[in-house]
C-alpha cells in the first residue's frame, strides 16, 4: 500500500489537478505524444497495406512499436526509481522529434522505404517504455503529494481519459493528413507535436526523491520488484489481465485498416473514424470513472470493463455494416475505459513509493507482450480474414478472464481490497 493512503480523504477533481501548472505541462505533453501515436498507427497501417497488400505485414510493422516495451520496460522502470524522470522524458521527446524530422526528409525526397517506417515505429516504442514508469508516475507523484491515493487515482484516470481523447482525434486526423499531404505530412506533424511536448516538459518544475542507487542496482531492483509482486494478489491479477488484454484484445487495432478497406469498403478517413469510435466510448467512460470511482471499486471496474470490451469485439467481428461497426466499437470503448483507467492506477496505488518505477516498468513489460497477439492476429487474418481473426482472439481473451476470476477471487467482489 502506498504511503499516501492516509491522505485519501482529500477531495480532488480533474479540474483541481489541471490548475496546477506543473501537472498541466506534463499532462499536455503526454497528450501530444498520445495524439501522434494514434495518428501514426492509422496512417502507417494504411500506408503499409497500400504498399504490400498484406495484413500480416501491417501486423509486423505494428509489432515494431511494442517490442521495446517487452524487452526494456523492466529496465526503464528500475532506472526511473534512481534517476531524474524529467530528464529521461526530455531525452525521449527530443529523440522522437529528431526521428520524425529524418523520416520527414526521407518521405519528402521520396527515398523512404518500409524498413525506415519500421525503424521509426521501433524508436517510438523505445519512448513508449517511458510512459508508465516515468511520465505517468510523475503525474501520480505530483497528485499524491497533495491528495494521497485518491489524488493519484484521479490523475492517472484523467490521463487515461486524455489518451482516449487522442485516440478519438488521432486516427481521424491521421487519415485526413495522409489523404491530403501523404506520409511526409504525418512526420512533419510529428516534429511539431514532439517539439511542443519537449518545451512543455522543459518548463515544468518537478522535484521528487530518487529511491534507487543508480545503474549497478538495476538488476537487483528488478528482482526485488518481481519478488514483491509475487506476495501481492492484487498486483498479480492486475498484471495477468493486462497481458490478456494486450494479447487478445488490443491487437484488433492492427486489423482495423484491413477490415475498413476489405470488409467495410471504406477509405482512410472513414477507417480512422472506426478507431475514433472506440476512443469516443473510452473518453466518455473514463470521464465518468474519473469523477465517480473510489479506490474500493478499482479492481471490479478493471475486470468487468475488460470483459465488456472483449465481448463488444466479438460482436464487431461479425458486423458487415459500417454504421453498426461504429456503434459496436463505441461500446467497446466504454469497456476499455474501465481497464485503461484502472490499470496503472492499481499498480501505482498498491506499490510502495520506492518501488513505483520498477513495478510500473513490469507493467510496461506486460503491455509489451502484445507482439505475440499482433503476430497471432496477423497470421489468423492471412488464413481467415481480418474480421474473423479479431473474433477468434477476443474469444480467447474471454476464456482467459474466466480463469482469472477463478484464481483471484477479488475480481468477483463488488469492492476491492488492497
Amino acid at each position: 500500500m502506498s504511503d499516501t493512503g492516509t491522505r485519501a480523504e482529500v477531495t480532488v477533481t480533474p479540474l483541481t489537478l489541471i490548475r496546477d501548472g506543473n501537472f498541466r505541462r506534463i499532462w499536455i505533453a503526454g497528450a501530444l505524444g498520445w495524439m501522434m501515436r494514434w495518428l501514426e498507427m492509422l496512417a502507417i497501417g494504411v500506408f503499409t497495406f497500400e504498399v504490400t497488400q498484406s495484413a500480416l505485414m501491417v501486423a509486423l510493422i505494428t509489432m515494431a512499436r511494442t517490442v521495446p516495451m517487452l524487452l526494456l520496460g523492466a529496465f526503464t522502470g528500475a532506472i526511473a526509481d534512481g534517476f531524474d524522470r524529467r530528464v529521461m522524458l526530455l531525452v525521449g521527446m527530443a529523440t522522437l522529434a529528431l526521428t520524425s524530422a529524418v523520416l520527414a526528409v526521407l518521405a519528402i525526397t521520396d527515398q523512404i522505404e518500409l524498413w525506415h517506417v519500421a525503424l521509426g515505429m521501433f524508436i517510438s516504442g523505445l519512448y513508449g517504455t517511458l510512459e508508465f514508469p516515468v511520465r505517468r508516475a510523475m503525474l501520480g507523484i505530483i497528485a499524491s503529494t497533495e491528495a494521497g491515493t485518491a489524488g493519484a487515482g484521479v490523475a492517472l484516470t484523467l490521463d487515461s481519459a486524455t489518451n482516449h481523447c487522442m485516440r478519438l482525434i488521432g486516427p481521424a486526423l491521421g487519415g485526413l493528413v495522409l489523404t491530403q499531404f501523404g506520409l511526409p505530412g504525418v512526420y512533419v506533424l510529428g516534429v511539431v507535436l514532439f517539439g511542443l511536448g519537449f518545451i512543455l516538459v522543459w518548463t515544468a518544475e518537478y522535484h521528487a526523491p530518487h529511491h534507487g542507487t543508480g545503474a549497478p542496482r538495476i538488476l537487483g531492483q528488478i528482482i526485488e520488484g518481481l519478488s514483491y509482486i509475487r506476495t501481492n494478489p492484487v498486483l498479480m491479477g492486475t498484471l495477468y489481465v493486462t497481458m490478456v488484454m494486450n494479447i487478445c484484445g488490443f491487437p484488433y487495432g492492427a486489423m482495423v485498416p484491413v477490415i475498413g478497406g476489405q470488409v467495410l469498403g471504406q477509405g482512410a478517413v472513414a477507417t480512422g473514424l472506426l478507431l475514433s469510435a472506440d476512443a469516443a466510448g473510452g473518453l466518455l467512460g473514463a470521464l465518468f470513472i474519473a469523477n465517480l470511482a473510489r479506490p474500493r471499486h478499482y479492481s471490479s471496474i478493471y475486470f468487468y470493463g475488460s470483459i465488456f470490451f472483449l465481448g463488444a469485439l466479438v460482436a464487431f467481428s461479425f458486423s458487415r455494416d459500417y454504421a453498426l461497426s461504429l456503434g459496436l466499437l463505441f461500446l467497446a470503448g466504454l469497456g476499455v475505459a474501465g481497464f485503461a483507467a484502472m490499470q496503472s492506477t492499481i499498480i501505482f496505488t498498491a506499490a510502495p513509493p520506492e518501488m513505483r518505477g520498477r513495478l510500473m516498468g513490469v507493467l510496461a513489460v506486460c503491455i509489451g507482450v502484445s507482439p505475440s497477439g499482433i503476430l497471432q492476429v496477423g497470421l489468423l487474418a492471412d488464413w481467415f480474414g481480418g474480421a474473423m481473426a479479431v473474433g477468434i482472439i477476443a474469444v480467447e481473451g474471454l476464456a482467459a478472464l474466466a480463469v482469472a476470476a477463478l484464481v483471484w477471487p477479488h475480481f468477483r467482489r463488488r469492492k476491492s481490497t488492497f
